[in-house]
């Protein structure tokens, strides 16, 4: 009996061992710190780091000793997991060095002050030799010697309250196709950044297949200011990433391609984080293929020399992808196309996944088309918005929408600037007289429920599309062109109809007669229709239509307006070690 038990406690503790090591718990943790002050003696990838006394005299050194000394842990497996390494830096002011880029692959790392919340532990390369076109990185994650990396190598790397001024070249880049990298950016500051590379490079040359990302990269509670680079260079480029980007205002930003790019990667989510002063070439946030979220963030003065300022978002497959944009202010911005967002799917076939907008404003900018929102065959949903003061020198002063679907709630759309925006600018609107009318609908089916339209403005051009408004929302202009346009229900416009016609459409209870249809122009299929409300209570008023072609238009009124969090949960080892001691418990009685 004894024999059993002690056969059985053997077994459990083997059971044990492997399953704390496959759960990924690190054994053995080495901690080094790096100060540059006390100028040790030690032989080349010699011990250092151990105590405040015996540190090692640079970043370089400390690396190159932990790599004598770092041994696998998980034994259960053929995935490799090296021990913990923290690395602690003493105050001072640190230069990359003259021995080259540090290879993280396969590292679990964390660099962070030596004293806890430093602000005095600063990485500046102003005094490097390397010139802007410098492609060596100060970090790099890299299969050694050219070797085919696995997905049971993977990398963790976290940065933590560490400065980065002056930089030339990359802090970091990443070069895998199939094994996992996670780099954590938390309480840094990026300042005086001036390259022709990317600050953070993520897969750039990526050539594999994979179905899911094989990468993810955060960035928490940081500041980013003053970055210059050339137009075809983002500031973040990641290929097949996963990116969180919360906490993270940035400023100053000018000659950049984009602040992120980013393909393949399954999600964007950026939350509370503002952006001011950023002229760029494609936007702020340049996707393709990936969803979307970002929300509770303050745009100020962006700018686009081709697409939109604030986000271009592209899809290349249908049924899959959807951005949506929550709580976000925008004051002062230019595109080309779409002002503040673009979307586009570049396929014939109808896209079904709507994107959304919801609470925000958008006030004093311009586009070609879409002075704040351009969308071609992506479905859009806007909810609870306020527009002012924008332009198109083309089409869709406000919105254009084509090739797809447009839900229009609770949205109001003014000429002026918007009363809680700091712009004193005001917009022209210029072009053939398309660009006049706030909604520009081609091939499109618009909904709009609780609509104001400025009674300054044109409302809505329709071309080869379907209009469809409800008794709450005001409308002045609506210009018809092969369109239905339906109002509270009644049609006031329609394909086919006849142009020379007046008809009575419903009858009206509420005192002072209703809502007074009249047009003038010859035949053919494209009219102007003027709306004018004499009704206090427009859903219960008459409309009376004289026609001969087919536009409508409307006016509005008021709107209200009002991130992303994961978790798992396994069995911890400690959970793992109580089973166990009862389990010897009841075999020991």
């Amino acid at each position: 009996m004894k024999f059993i038990s002690f056969l059985i406690t053997l077994i459990l503790i083997s059971i044990l061992n492997n399953f704390v090591l496959s759960s990924g718990t690190t054994v053995g943790e080495v901690t080094l710190i790096v100060n540059l002050n006390n100028n040790n003696n030690y032989p080349v990838n010699g011990s250092c780091g151990s105590s405040i006394q015996s540190t090692c005299n640079n970043i370089n050194d400390a690396i190159n000793y932990f790599n004598t000394i770092a041994v696998n842990v998980n034994t259960s497996s053929t995935q490799i997991i090296y021990q913990q390494l923290n690395l602690l830096l003493d105050d001072g002011t640190y230069s990359i060095g003259s021995t080259g880029t540090i290879n993280l692959y396969q590292f679990n790392i964390t660099i962070s002050p030596l004293n806890s919340g430093s602000n005095k532990v600063i990485i500046n390369n102003n005094n490097n030799n390397n010139n802007n076109n410098n492609n060596s990185p100060m970090f790099l994650v890299k299969p050694f010697n050219g070797t085919v990396d696995s997905i049971i190598q993977n990398s963790y790397i976290l940065i933590t309250g560490i400065q980065f001024l002056n930089f030339k070249q990359s802090i970091i880049k990443v070069s895998t196709n199939y094994s996992f990298t996670e780099i954590k950016f938390e309480s840094c500051i990026i300042n005086q950044y001036n390259s022709n590379n990317s600050i953070i490079e993520i897969n750039l040359f990526f050539e594999g297949s994979l179905q899911i990302p094989n990468s993810h990269l955060k960035i928490n509670n940081s500041q980013i200011s003053n970055i210059q680079t050339d137009n075809n260079t983002p500031l973040i480029y990641a290929i097949n990433t996963i990116v969180d980007f919360y906490q993270t205002p940035i400023t100053n930003v000018t000659g950049i391609h984009s602040i992120i790019s980013t393909s393949y990667g399954e999600y964007l989510n950026v939350g509370l984080s503002d952006f001011t002063n950023v002229n760029s070439l494609y936007g702020i946030f340049e996707v393709l293929n990936t969803h979307v979220s970002i929300g509770d963030g303050n745009f100020n003065n962006i700018k686009a020399a081709n697409g939109a300022s604030f986000l271009t978002f592209t899809t290349s497959v249908t049924q899959v992808y959807s951005a949506g944009i929550a709580r976000c202010n925008f004051n002062g911005y230019s595109g080309t196309d779409g002002g503040v967002f673009h979307a586009t799917n570049t396929l014939t076939t109808l896209e079904t996944i709507s994107s959304s907008i919801s609470d925000c404003t958008f006030s004093s900018g311009s586009s070609n088309s879409g002075g704040a929102i351009y969308s071609n065959n992506i479905p859009i949903s806007i909810v609870n918005c306020e527009f002012g003061n924008n332009s198109a020198s083309l089409s869709g002063g406000y919105i254009y929408i084509s090739g797809n679907s447009l839900s229009l709630v609770n949205v109001s759309i003014t000429k002026a600037p918007l009363t809680t925006t700091t712009t004193t600018t005001t917009n022209t609107i210029v072009g053939d007289g398309i660009g006049d009318y706030a909604l520009y609908a081609l091939n499109s089916t618009v909904n709009i429920k609780n609509g104001t339209f400025d009674g300054k403005l044109d409302s809505i051009f329709c071309n080869g599309s379907t209009i469809n408004a409800d008794q709450y929302t005001t409308l002045q202009t609506v210009y018809c062109s092969q369109c239905n346009v339906d109002v509270s229900n009644r049609q006031v416009c329609n394909v086919g109809g006849d142009s020379t016609s007046t008809s009575t459409l419903g009858t009206g209870t509420g005192t002072g007669g209703g809502i007074s249809i009249s047009s003038s122009g010859g035949g053919g299929a494209s009219q102007t229709l003027t709306i004018t409300s004499t009704s206090s209570t427009p859903h219960t008023s008459a409309l009376s239509s004289s026609s001969s072609s087919g536009s409508v238009h409307t006016t509005v009124s008021t709107i209200t307006t009002t991130g992303f969090t994961s978790q798992s949960n396994q069995f911890s080892p400690s959970f793992s070690i109580l089973i166990f001691i009862s389990l010897l418990l009841i075999l020991s009685v």
